[in-house]
């Protein structure tokens, strides 16, 4: 898979204001004028536009039932077509600016370690977050640009439990509660895996790699299902047994087939 097509369409969705998330927010009132009130079917939830304390504009997640809808925004699906529509005239550009060389290896040096070629390359040629599934790409800290407050630190984050980092690699998007999108820096292909905190119920006594829920063979494929609209949320999940007691640390993770975090217990076969 040539890095170039897919630097590409990683651009062409991102930059995309009707496709750049997994939900896509146009405002309630303008939906109804154009499409009438059938088309509230179609919407998965609602957000209140408010004004923060610095004045500038913010929004929340708003579930009532009766929602002012020249207040509101309407999410619906990524690309739908009222969308489309509502973002015809909006330019297709980063959602944040592409980090800078010089602020990338600043943060290279703090990690300890390069980043994968193609992470490099979505930073510096596409966006420094702003995107993605769920809670998008997280962004990289620069000196040179501001990123929106909502936008999580990956490099802060990543810092913040070191022997998490070592065993998940470095964090890339924000999957919900406890859940997080991982890329290795040290595996062949750099896989991904989805992980969730609230699996790891003992850390004295477990590797992270319990939390492991889903593993995309390599963060090419990764992005490329994204690009192509794939769920990763989806896919098969990674069977695994299920002990019925806390185990020391030196259980051993055996391999069978291609799943490097199917738990073996003592005494059983691999």
């Amino acid at each position: 898979m040539s890095h170039d097509d897919l630097i590409e369409r990683i651009r062409r969705r991102a930059w995309d204001p009707a496709r750049r998330h997994d939900e896509v927010f146009v405002p309630l009132d303008w939906l109804k004028s154009e499409y009438g009130e059938s088309v509230t079917s179609r919407i998965s939830s609602y957000r209140m536009r408010q004004l923060s304390d610095e004045g500038d504009s913010m929004t929340g997640l708003y579930w009532g039932s009766e929602p002012q809808d020249h207040l509101m925004d309407a999410a619906l699906e990524s690309g739908a077509s009222e969308a489309v529509k509502y973002f015809s005239n909006t330019p297709h550009e980063p959602p944040c600016p592409p980090i800078s060389h010089a602020d990338l290896l600043a943060c290279e040096e703090r990690i300890g370690h390069k980043l994968p070629e193609l992470l490099r390359r979505v930073y510096t040629e596409v966006s420094n977050g702003g995107f993605g599934p769920a809670y998008d790409l997280l962004h990289l800290p620069s000196k040179e640009h501001s990123v929106p407050r909502e936008h999580q630190d990956a490099l802060t984050l990543f810092e913040e439990d070191p022997d998490l980092s070592k065993v998940l690699g470095f964090p890339l998007v924000g999957a919900g509660c406890s859940m997080y999108w991982y890329v290795s820096l040290t595996q062949p292909g750099n896989p991904v895996c989805l992980w969730d905190g609230d699996a790891w119920d003992f850390p004295e006594e477990q590797s992270p790699e319990v939390g492991i829920v889903i593993t995309a063979p390599s963060l090419a494929e990764w992005f490329d299902g994204w690009a192509n609209g794939y769920d990763w949320y989806s896919h098969p999940p990674i069977p695994r047994k299920q002990p019925q007691q806390v185990y020391p640390k030196d259980v051993p993770l055996s391999s069978p087939g291609d799943d490097p975090w199917f738990i073996t217990l003592p005494g059983e076969p691999g």
